[in-house]
């Protein structure tokens, strides 16, 4: 049989407010030609399915639809929640989607673990484990995840979970995951299993040959410059399959100074207007940030900006003038400004918001 391992889609994600909806359906469509291509019979998607925890009905829907769409396409489609996904949310159309042979595997307290059997292999299938839901099994965090993990069966095993390992790196959009003081779980909890289906680095990377991140499908910063991959599992021999997922959007980082800037956001607007000219289905901007070497005047970024009226350029930075840092009174200056002051711009002020209500709601959830 033939495992699709997928995670991290983060359905619902905006870069500096921006919806990415168009670019999901792109991405949903190449995935519905792969699992045709290559006739996939079981599709895992290990965590985080949504951006964050009340996702838009938008994202939802687009979720739904996919799911409907793969309908006697395959055996069946296993989903665990991760760390940014809501356990009511995922665990509301859980009993529906049976029925179009989907397994939800939400993070519930009633629904975190589950084993499904095949002829020839089991997929033992765990959801991000919260710390209260640990404590329930033994006090010491690491042996209630090893309690989790272990498994007696007589044929080989395929392990889906959401956590960091020992050994991963970070591939640039994430942040950092804790089961109570737990910060990565050793990989040898994993060995034993002919392969683990990792979720929460969006990088592509093997901690083993038999425990892998597929990492995310769409690049989520500016950071994850790099190939996004698919991975395919043939369980007759165990062999792993690579494919790279098309680039639906670009993401360009511009360095220099305002001479080389302008002329670069040129060529690109240029580039993409030729290219607008022959396809019939319009293509997604470019999303652009740019770092100045030098300072350069407000009238500088209004030409940079109007260059680059097809484009959009979501980060504009300066050189740090460490003066005007030092002349900062902060007995005068508002509790707001002094967070504006650490932050560059409304993009990350808008993640901390987004990170600080994540919190709330999962605190709310576990009471």
């Amino acid at each position: 049989m033939k495992i699709l391992h997928t995670s991290d889609w983060h359905i619902g994600h905006q870069v500096s407010g921006i919806d990415r909806y168009d670019e999901y359906e792109l991405f949903f469509e190449w995935l519905r030609k792969q699992i045709e291509k290559e006739k996939i019979d079981v599709l895992l998607i290990s965590g985080d399915i949504f951006d964050i925890y009340n996702p838009s009905y938008l994202a939802e829907e687009q979720y739904f639809n996919f799911l409907a769409s793969l309908s006697g396409k395959l055996r069946k489609v296993i989903i665990i929640g991760g760390n940014h996904d809501s356990p009511k949310t995922l665990e509301a159309p859980k009993e529906v989607l049976k029925s179009i042979n989907v397994d939800i595997i939400s993070g519930a307290k009633n629904n975190y673990k589950k084993i499904i059997d095949f002829e020839d292999f089991q997929i033992l299938a765990v959801s991000y484990l919260r710390e209260n839901i640990l404590k329930e099994k033994n006090e010491d965090l690491l042996k209630a995840i090893e309690k989790i993990y272990d498994i007696n069966a007589n044929k080989p095993v395929i392990a889906m979970g959401h956590l960091s390992v020992y050994g991963a790196s970070f591939g640039g959009g994430e942040r950092d995951i804790y089961i109570g003081k737990i910060e990565a779980i050793p990989s040898n909890v994993f060995e034993k299993f002919s392969y683990t289906a990792l979720g929460h680095i969006h990088k592509y990377q093997e901690i083993k040959d038999n425990i892998i991140y597929s990492g995310s499908p769409l690049q989520m910063a500016f950071d994850e410059d790099y190939d996004k991959k698919i991975v395919i599992i043939d369980t007759e021999n165990w062999q792993k399959k690579l494919i790279n997922v098309p680039r639906f959007r670009k993401f360009i980082k511009l360095k220099g100074n305002f001479e080389t800037v302008y002329k670069k956001i040129s060529e690109i607007s240029e580039e993409y207007n030729k290219y607008m000219l022959n396809v019939e289905k319009k293509d997604l901007k470019p999303f652009i940030e740019i770092e100045f070497s030098d300072n350069v005047s407000s009238e500088d970024i209004e030409s940079i900006k109007t260059s680059a009226e097809n484009l959009y350029i979501l980060k504009i930075k300066l050189p740090l003038n460490f003066s005007d840092v030092n002349n900062i009174d902060v007995k005068k200056i508002s509790f707001e400004e002094i967070i504006r002051n650490l932050f560059e711009d409304e993009e990350d002020l808008d993640e901390i918001i987004k990170i600080i209500t994540e919190i709330k709601t999962e605190i709310k959830e576990e009471k």
